[in-house]
This record gives structure tokens, C-alpha cells and sequence, in this order.
């Protein structure tokens, strides 16, 4: 009969515990803070948030050559049908942004939400969630204007604002 000396069993038992510190460190640089998933979705956020400026300013500028093909073909000064009153104007009625309103219902002066929804694909949608806007009402874009220009910003969940660009409602074609 042969010896058996154990020495097999005890290598294998170090290997299946070296496999699970590596699988340890692992599940921890992919899932827990500052993981990749977290930047990912931090990246994803910081995307939304140019798509957005990106977004209002390229319906904008859609509105602003249809208007200026309209007054072309039909000898109107462009200026008369399509200016910065008229552009934001258009932003209302389709309902691409909407008036802010206090805890009393009470519209607050030059300030705007934006309705991250009706743009193409789900450009706000991790967005919204990630900032609790589902659970508490709170949206995450918003319009403000700022001397004589609109501003587009980010509102968290804290109601803290990041300036993210500026609403060009004098678009060149």
C-alpha cells in the first residue's frame, strides 16, 4: 500500500482560498464604491447632462430653419415669425420645458424645468432615477434665465445646481 501524505489536499485547500481572496477583490473593484459601476453610471450621468444642452439647442435650431424656409417662401422677414420670444415661446407650447412652481403652486419667475421625456431615446431616464426625482417629484434639468441669457442646469436630488451650458436662442444657419 502506498502513503498518502496529505500534501495534496492541503494544496488544494490553498488554492481555494487564494481563488477567493482574488474573487474577493474583485467583486469589490467591480461592485462596491467607486467601482466600475460607479463610474460608469457617473459617466453616464455627465453624457445626459451635455445630451441635454445638446438637445434643447438642436430643437432650437430646427424651429429657427423651418421658420427661416417658411419666411423665404413666402417674402417675410425672418425676424418677424422667428425670434428669441417666438423660439422660447415654441419650447413652451411643445412642452419641451415648463413653468416652475413654488410648494403653493405659484409660478416662480424666469425659471423652467425641462422635460427630459420627450426627447429622443431615454437620454434622462438613469438620470432621473439615479437623482430620486421618481420618488420625490423633484426634476433634474431646469431653464433659468440669467441676466439676459437662459442657462441650462443640473438640479440633484439636494436641490444643488451645476451649470451646464446656455440655451442659443439666436441660432445662425
Amino acid at each position: 500500500m502506498k502513503k498518502e501524505d496529505g500534501l495534496s489536499i492541503i494544496s488544494l485547500v490553498l488554492i481555494i482560498v487564494i481563488l477567493l481572496v482574488g474573487l474577493g477583490f474583485a467583486v469589490n473593484k467591480i461592485f462596491g464604491k467607486d467601482g466600475v459601476i460607479d463610474q460608469f453610471k457617473e459617466a453616464d450621468n455627465e453624457y445626459n447632462k451635455t445630451e441635454i444642452v445638446d438637445n434643447l439647442n438642436l430643437i432650437v435650431k430646427e424651429k429657427y430653419v423651418l421658420d427661416s424656409k417658411y419666411a423665404t417662401e413666402n417674402n417675410i422677414v425672418v425676424s418677424e415669425i422667428c425670434n428669441p420670444n417666438t423660439l422660447f415661446g415654441y419650447l413652451l407650447e411643445k412642452g419641451y420645458i415648463e413653468e416652475l412652481k413654488d410648494i403653493n403652486d405659484n409660478v416662480v419667475a424666469d425659471q423652467y424645468y425641462v422635460n427630459a421625456d420627450l426627447f429622443k431615446g431615454d437620454i434622462a431616464s438613469n438620470a432621473i432615477n439615479a437623482n430620486g426625482s421618481n420618488s420625490n417629484g423633484t426634476k433634474v434639468y431646469k431653464v433659468k434665465k440669467v441676466d439676459d441669457k437662459y442657462m441650462i442646469y443640473f438640479v440633484d436630488k439636494y436641490g444643488n445646481e451645476e451649470e451646464l451650458g446656455e440655451l442659443n436662442l439666436n441660432p445662425e444657419v
